[in-house]
């Protein structure tokens, strides 16, 4: 009485499925664009507003101004610097990915 085993296993021509062909399978590219650009657009806008609150907030407060503060404004400044001209880059890299 020998038994066998049955594989249930799938496989692509490869022998794997990665997490893009999984992605292009369970969501169409139109619905991924859509999904990536509000992602990236929170980011944006989240990024830019908050980082611009405090760079307001030491700039008003007279209390405020001390050299770790303008250290933080600097880094804020820095990473509005990188919302508005990094992200779309990469937006575009992500949205443009085959």
């Amino acid at each position: 009485t020998n038994k066998t085993v049955v594989s249930t296993s799938t496989s692509v021509s490869n022998g794997t499925r990665n997490a893009a062909d999984l992605t292009k399978t369970l969501m169409p590219e139109q619905y991924q664009i859509i999904l990536l650009s509000f992602a990236y657009g929170i980011i944006t806008l989240f990024s830019i507003s908050g980082n611009s609150s405090i760079i307001y907030i030491v700039i008003r407060n007279r209390r405020m101004h001390s050299v770790t503060n303008y250290f933080t404004c600097n880094l804020a400044l820095a990473d509005c610097f990188v919302a508005c001209f990094a992200v779309p880059f990469q937006f575009q890299a992500a949205a443009l990915q085959k």
